[in-house]
């Protein structure tokens, strides 16, 4: 831990840009959680206004996805008390979006799992490195929080006053770009800092 400590004093902001950058290029991808399609909406999402029950038409109007009716899974009586269900399948404009690479994420319980795929709407890259705390030990590694504006390449479709409606995460997030601060934990590692990823 000396040598660590060390390297702190000489700890500069490109060193910080240089690691947040890193993490950016693989995951600075913004997504939906809509890891696997297709999607149902059964008649009692829709009763709820569930957020995909409320989500999804949009995209249906915008190109992104189709749907079909299925059959509901319960009795005929109840089926038709209930109305019919949905199911969502991905366009090709669709499948633009849908990043088929390891994502890992962490779950209500704050535990990391992993997926294969995600429907991405938009990509983060680096504005400028604002700040960071000062690098503390953490499991062996001195760590520090950096924090940073960024730039944002979203989808065109996003730009459709409906789907800012629908979808207020993520238009708070492109139209923060440049002045809104996001944050990223790196470590110094083998004398360099590097990002720490959910899980690690």
């Amino acid at each position: 831990m000396a040598g660590a400590q060390a390297g702190t004093a000489d700890l500069k902001p490109q060193e910080l840009t240089r690691a947040v950058q890193a993490f950016l290029v693989d995951h600075g991808d913004l997504c939906l959680a809509m890891y696997t399609w297709p999607r149902d909406v059964t008649a009692a999402d829709q009763q709820e206004n569930s957020h995909e029950a409320v989500q999804l038409p949009v995209l249906e109007r915008l190109g992104v996805v189709r749907s079909v009716e299925v059959p509901d899974s319960a009795s005929a009586d109840m089926a038709a008390a209930a109305g019919p269900t949905k199911r969502y399948s991905l366009t090709a404009k669709g499948r633009e979006y849908y990043l088929r690479k390891k994502l890992v994420t962490l779950n209500v319980h704050t535990q990391p799992e992993e997926h294969d795929a995600d429907f991405c709407v938009a990509h983060l890259t680096l504005d400028k490195v604002v700040k960071w705390s000062p690098p503390e030990p953490v499991h062996d590694h001195l760590q520090t929080v950096v924090k940073y504006t960024y730039h944002i390449k979203a989808a065109p479709f996003l730009s459709d006053p409906e789907a800012q409606k629908v979808f207020p995460i993520v238009d708070r997030i492109i139209r923060g770009a440049g002045t809104q601060i996001m944050t990223a934990t790196v470590q110094l590692k083998d004398g360099r800092w590097v990002p720490v990823l959910p899980g690690q």
